[in-house]
């Protein structure tokens, strides 16, 4: 079932391929289509419009595509999912976060092994509808009666950068409850909540699925001890401030609070896809329980368009297709993501996590180490037109190409004084501009006829590849669905490139060397090797690294 994908039929005719067309120009590829934009474009459910005419492919190259994954049996991939097989092999686990969100029970009623699931995620997603009512309604009141005001996210990871992103990027559908994100073991960032809050109004929702991740439990402790130092250490305080999220039930029992206390995530959901989940409280609470259970319908949607739509009309697959084509044929190793709204300026971040801790494995299926092609792009970004002002210059006339992902929003309600409409003059412009360079101005035209001599610094040669994302509004269902979307173009590129997309064993070493070296840090004698535990390898740098930190912390 695994294959590499370079040693391939499909994969020599994309090389072959990629050699007939890799000097076309966006341009020509527009000149030669005249229905360009059509045959380019899917339009989901007239609520997000995929653009990637502006991308130096033809239907050719879609369809090379498509005959690799038939080749790669990628249609027993998305069955293996949804059968509920242990498709994250290295830790023996399935991947069925698609289930969270199959209110309607599409999925779960065609497989009779999801029954005892689908009763334990309709009992979730009820306790959290309870909780956020009594919250919301008043109901839930702080150890000394007072009414909740602020609500503190503690987690690292997925459990802090989704609700961070989903939050934020709905502030529109925001209702009064203050909401605080802890997540950095740096106690800079603990103690900027802590100094606008009072124990008394203010509930603490810990995040960590094996209650072991050492930032968020450290956290967790100085929270703990802050309520119980405000409560004269009354540790029946801790049940009305505190409420975990974890799949290590045994664990989270020992933090003190009410068995009703804690909410249990499935061991089959990752955290970077773990929104759905109850690591999303914070989101429901912020936004309402309803439009909590929009957001899980429009990113069921976005898994039925998925699981069903024919690879060439298959936003996902499509996009996927792009990452691929231009990380491993044209060497083009990074991607922006530039969100033309405020509020989604969290996603690139958040887009970060979910593809590069997903595929940037070096590692595939079969335990061979990858030396022939490329997996994960580096991700970053940032948004319009702010980013325009940064690291614009580098897209346009830089020598490194860097693939876009426009995302931007038809109705915006904030139009004052025509911005909406001026901003988005700029999204349009920026990908017109990388396409086709300054084919669309005469440079003369542009620039006085007597500085001709400046001809070559402000030649613009485009044949810069973009994806324009239209979205009718950022609502809770549309932000489902884009969420959706990405993570399912991740999942096909991992499946493309063989590599496992649900397990992170590159995040483990650091954290376990980081355990280790702590115990030596804050010592005021100098460190010798033979102080040194026998399972430490002690280089020279982080051997001399420590004795300066440890003699400087302690000096004036």
């Amino acid at each position: 079932m695994f294959k590499n994908p370079i040693k391939t039929k499909s994969w020599s005719k994309l090389s072959n391929h990629f050699l007939s067309i890799k000097d076309f120009k966006i341009f020509d590829f527009f000149k030669k289509d005249k229905k360009r934009f059509k045959n380019f474009s899917i339009n989901f459910k007239n609520s997000i419009l995929v653009d990637f005419s502006k991308n130096r492919i033809n239907l050719e190259t879609l369809k090379l595509f498509g005959s690799l994954l038939d080749e790669i049996n990628f249609k027993n991939y998305i069955f293996s999912m949804l059968m509920g097989e242990n498709i994250n092999f290295t830790e023996n686990k399935p991947v069925l976060h698609f289930l969270l969100r199959d209110r309607k029970n599409i999925f779960l009623k065609n497989n009779p092994n999801f029954t005892d699931i689908k009763k334990d995620i309709n009992a979730n997603l009820n306790k959290i509808k309870f909780f956020t009512d009594k919250i919301l309604n008043g109901e839930w009141l702080g150890f000394s009666g007072k009414k909740i005001n602020n609500i503190v996210n503690v987690g690292i990871g997925g459990s802090d950068l989704g609700p961070r992103m989903i939050i934020k990027s709905l502030f529109l559908y925001r209702n009064k409850l203050n909401i605080y994100f802890v997540s950095n073991i740096d106690s800079l960032d603990i103690m900027k909540v802590l100094n606008k809050l009072s124990p008394e109004d203010t509930i603490f929702i810990v995040c960590s699925k094996t209650f072991t991740t050492l930032e968020t439990l450290n956290n967790a402790n100085i929270l703990r001890k802050w309520v119980l130092d405000f409560y004269k250490n009354k540790e029946r305080s801790l049940n009305y401030h505190f409420i975990l999220v974890s799949s290590n039930f045994s664990e989270s029992v020992k933090f003190g609070v009410n068995l009703n206390n804690i909410f249990i995530v499935h061991d089959w959901v990752g955290g970077r896809y773990s929104f759905c989940s109850a690591f999303g409280i914070s989101i429901s609470l912020a936004i309402g329980f309803d439009n909590f259970c929009k957001l899980l319908d429009g990113a069921h949607d976005m898994d039925i368009h998925f699981f069903s739509s024919n690879y060439l009309n298959n936003i996902p697959i499509v996009l996927a297709f792009l990452s691929i084509w231009y990380n491993n044929f044209f060497k083009f190793h990074t991607e922006a993501v530039l969100a033309y709204n405020e509020n989604l300026f969290y996603l690139p971040m958040y887009l970060q996590q979910l593809v590069m801790e997903s595929n940037g494995k070096y590692v595939d299926y079969n335990g061979n180490y990858i030396s022939d092609y490329y997996t994960s792009p580096i991700i970053w970004g940032g948004v319009g037109t702010n980013s325009q002002h940064s690291f614009y210059q580098l897209l346009h006339q830089g020598t490194c190409v860097v693939p876009c992902d426009f995302i931007g929003e038809i109705k915006n309600v904030n139009n004052i004084n025509d911005s909406h409409f001026k901003l988005m003059s700029n999204f349009f412009s920026q990908t017109q501009s990388l396409a086709f360079g300054d084919k669309i101005f005469k440079i003369n035209n542009w620039m006085n006829n007597n500085i001709n001599n400046l001809n070559k610094f402000i030649k613009f040669k485009g044949n810069r590849p973009t994806n324009t994302i239209l979205i009718k509004k950022i609502n809770p269902y549309n932000l489902g669905s884009l969420i959706s979307l990405y993570e399912h173009k991740t999942f096909t590129q991992g499946v493309i490139l063989n590599i496992s997309s649900f397990d992170q064993w590159g995040v483990e070493l650091g954290k376990k060397l980081s355990n280790l070296l702590s115990f030596y840090l804050g010592k005021k004698i100098k460190l010798q090797k033979k102080d040194f535990k026998k399972d430490i390898y002690l280089d020279n740098s982080t051997f001399n690294l420590l004795n300066f930190f440890n003699k400087n912390y302690f000096s004036n």
